[in-house]
């Protein structure tokens, strides 16, 4: 029994260690915080998407998915607002800094969500340099491409 003990007393530190750091876990909020900006649109919500469909394409981008989210609620039941996300890109861009750091691919393809809330339509999406944070790709090798796509949204939705 008396080797039980310091048995048992050794393991309730370790459980107890374990539990107040989990391994798994960030150590603070801000490794995993992304920044997002959000545009109000002077367009209707359909204009909108519209006109940044139109301008990625334009671009030479491929639009890989657009994900409706109001039209998910509906099929099960549910009611939201207007929410659709534009999933973009394009693998001339974005394949050289998946080769770079794989885990890079988290971040890949870019995104775009266009909500309507209180009567007002808004653009959101990931601010490059936090799209970057963490990951081995520095702002001068997405200077051109990535970040050029965050102020083509700037400019369809303010135009």
């Amino acid at each position: 029994m008396k080797h039980i003990l310091p048995l048992i007393a050794a393991s309730a530190l370790c459980i107890s260690t374990a539990s107040a750091h989990p391994a798994s876990e960030p150590s603070t909020q801000n490794e995993t915080a992304m920044t997002t900006h959000t545009l109000t649109s002077k367009y209707s919500f359909d204009e909108t998407v519209s006109r940044l469909e139109t301008a990625i394409k334009s671009k030479g981008m491929d639009i890989f998915a657009v994900i409706d989210h109001q039209e998910a609620a509906h099929r099960n039941g549910l009611t939201m607002q207007p929410a659709k996300v534009i999933v973009f890109g394009t693998p001339k861009a974005g394949t050289p800094l998946m080769v770079k750091d794989p885990a890079f691919a988290l971040q890949l393809p870019l995104r775009v969500l266009v909500t309507e809330t209180d009567g007002k339509v808004r653009a959101a999406y990931t601010d490059t340099r936090a799209l970057i944070a963490g990951s081995r790709i520095g702002f001068d090798e997405v200077a051109n491409t990535l970040a050029n796509a965050e102020k083509l949204i700037q400019k369809t939705v303010g135009e």
